[in-house]
């Protein structure tokens, strides 16, 4: 008889340690500024150009993240949300502050993450931005999600980035 309690005690505690060490998520993306890094490339001509990576985590309780290949967003009268669910804000340091770049001068940056669907889902994202010129000197990006049920993620920010002495 004392054997059977001790079988159940301790299938009775290691139940509780598993559903213990189950994490859950919130239902809204979560992100995580990890990193942000320049270098150069050389395309299929031999020019070489700058380009970033911007890399982050993310969390998202229902799993709900990134558009199906197969869904259509293409028409012009559909609202961003519908067509991008990652954006990045460009900002420069001019005369001691850092300025929001407006988007008629490409300081907004839309992107489209591929269908993730597992719940809870969490990992990274890597985003590359070309730079074929340098038009700003000292940088750097705010950034936020939508899922596919129009939860905004909270907004993170990149380190600043100087491309001072970077010749193409």
């Amino acid at each position: 008889m004392r054997s059977r309690i001790a079988q159940i005690l301790l299938l009775f505690v290691v139940i509780l340690n598993c559903t213990r060490n189950e994490e859950s998520y919130s239902d809204i993306p979560e992100i995580d500024f990890q990193s942000f890094t320049l270098y150069y490339k050389i395309d299929s001509f031999g020019q070489k150009s700058l380009s970033g990576d911007l890399l982050f985590n993310f969390t998202d309780g229902d799993g709900n993240i990134g558009f199906h290949p197969l869904q259509d967003t293409s028409g012009i009268w559909l609202p961003d949300t519908l067509k991008y669910n990652l954006f990045l804000q460009l900002y420069d340091y001019q005369e001691g502050i850092f300025v929001k770049v407006p988007e008629e001068k490409g300081g907004f940056y839309k992107y489209r993450i591929p269908y993730l669907d597992k719940q809870p889902l969490t990992g990274s994202i890597s985003i590359k931005i070309d730079y074929p010129t340098i038009v700003y000197d000292t940088i750097f990006y705010t950034f936020y999600l939508y899922d596919r049920t129009f939860n905004r993620s909270n907004t993170d920010t990149t380190d600043v980035a100087v491309f001072t002495g970077i010749e193409l």
